[in-house]
Formats: structure tokens, C-alpha cells, sequence
């Protein structure tokens, strides 16, 4: 009779922990609810938004790859449209993303070869394990695009972080030099409190020169511009000023950067 309850209450703990696993692995959190029905949302329109062009496309188009966007691929997605997106970073690059394709001052354009190889040779994407971009526009003083720079794992092939900032290329007055300015780490305040030997000495920038200028009185207007500013990456080359933020794109980060650039061209 007792072999008969031992087994009995065996089998009753074995039910109850199969329940118990399988109800871990089908629970969902809040944010996970929320992200699934905002999808399904999105799936129950027909059609899904393509992060690169704004350009709303069916599922058939989606799972093809191919499509030709025609004059939506210009257009600005729809404030209720960007609500039904998954996720809060998508609709902050989109709300950025709106901003340039909106603006009169912003005209949707192909970088030329030669305009891509002056990017291309930037120390500042060249910082990165490897960049794709998209998005480029041309304004009054220059063109703004938005790069996706990767940062990769010891394994090359495995990407640890890659997502779109938002990069302005201005002409300005030649400066003969060529200089990068990084967001000091708190090692390098540290150590710049023992031996600052930047040749441009900045509170929150460290300064890298690859062709010393002997215009400073030229670069003097363009550091001040930025030099109490947080998370970007500025680079002076001759006549030409690359500026970018840190983190995904926004709105705050173009409207700071278009700030910037007014003191400065």
C-alpha cells in the first residue's frame, strides 16, 4: 500500500513540474505582450514599413526583396504609422528620419563616387570595425546621411553592436590640418590630469592630430562651437567638417548638430 502512495505522489510531482516548465517557457513579459500585439497590428494593415526608405510595402513585397518604391519612397511615414511600430528605437529613427525627408532644406540624393570616397576615408568611420549608410541628403552647406557603424566580437564575423547615427559633411574654410575629436573615457580625464599632451587641449574632447594646422585661428570658432557638447565625433580635414553623434539616430542630435554647424559655416 505504501509503494502504491509513493508512486502516486511521484507521479503528481512530475505532472506538477512538466506544468511549471512549460508554463516558463509561455510566459511573456509586459514589453513582450506589448511588442507582439503592436506587430500584429502592423500585420493586420497588410503591409510593413522598410526602415531604409519609409516606404510601406506588402508582405508579398517584403518577402520577395524586391520592390520599386516609386514616389512613396520620399514620403514621410505617418505619426499613426510610426506608433505601430515594435519598438521605441524604431520610432525615434523614424522621427528623425521624418524630419529630413519633411524638411524644404533636404533633398533626398545618391552620393556621388568621388563624395563617397571623401567618407570613405574618414578617421572617423575607419574607427569602427566596418560602416554601411543610408539615407544621404544634400542641404545649403553640405550633405547629411545616416552611417551604421559596426563594432565586431574576437569572432569578425559576429557583429556586437551596429545601428544608425547621423553624420553631416560640411565645406568650410581651409585649415591645412587634419584633426579628430572623441568624447574623452573617464581613464583619459584621468590621465589628462597627469599629462595632457593634446595638442589641442579640450575639457571633454580628446584630440587627435594626423597633420598639424598652423590656421588656429581658423579651428579656434569651430571648437568652440562643440566643445561643451556630449557624445559626438567631430573631424577636421582641410576644408571639409565631418560631424556625428554616438548613439542611435534622433531628432534632438540633428536639430543640436544643424545648431553647431550655423556658429560655424
Amino acid at each position: 500500500m505504501g509503494d502504491i502512495f509513493d508512486i502516486i505522489i511521484a507521479v503528481l510531482v512530475f505532472t506538477i513540474f512538466i506544468l511549471l516548465i512549460r508554463l516558463a517557457f509561455t510566459y511573456k513579459t509586459k514589453s513582450e505582450r506589448e511588442y507582439e500585439e503592436k506587430l500584429k497590428k502592423s500585420l493586420a494593415d497588410e503591409y510593413i514599413i522598410d526602415p531604409e526608405t519609409g516606404a510601406k510595402l506588402t508582405l508579398e513585397q517584403a518577402e520577395s526583396g524586391y520592390w520599386v518604391a516609386h514616389d512613396n519612397e520620399f514620403n514621410t511615414v505617418s505619426e499613426k504609422d510610426i506608433d505601430k511600430l515594435p519598438t521605441e528605437d524604431e520610432k525615434i529613427a523614424h522621427i528623425a528620419l521624418n524630419y529630413l525627408k519633411g524638411s524644404r532644406n533636404y533633398m533626398k540624393i545618391e552620393l556621388s563616387e568621388i563624395q563617397f570616397n571623401v567618407i570613405k576615408e574618414t578617421k572617423i568611420l575607419n574607427s569602427y570595425d566596418d560602416w554601411s549608410y543610408s539615407n544621404p541628403f544634400k542641404f545649403e552647406k553640405g550633405i547629411v546621411f545616416l552611417p551604421v557603424p559596426e563594432l565586431h566580437g574576437n569572432n569578425h564575423y559576429q557583429i556586437d553592436y551596429a545601428e544608425s547615427h547621423v553624420m553631416f559633411w560640411v565645406n568650410i574654410k581651409n585649415i591645412n590640418g587634419h584633426y579628430l575629436f572623441r568624447e574623452k573615457t573617464s581613464s583619459e580625464k584621468f590621465l589628462d590630469l597627469l599629462r595632457n599632451d593634446d595638442e589641442i587641449k579640450l575639457q571633454n574632447y580628446e584630440c587627435f592630430t594626423f597633420k598639424k594646422s598652423l590656421s588656429f585661428i581658423l579651428i579656434k570658432p569651430i571648437i568652440e562651437s562643440f566643445k561643451n557638447e556630449k557624445g559626438l565625433e567631430v573631424e577636421l580635414h582641410n576644408d571639409n567638417l565631418f560631424i556625428k553623434n554616438t548613439k542611435l539616430v534622433n531628432l534632438s542630435d540633428i536639430e543640436n548638430i544643424e545648431k553647431i554647424i550655423k556658429q560655424v559655416s
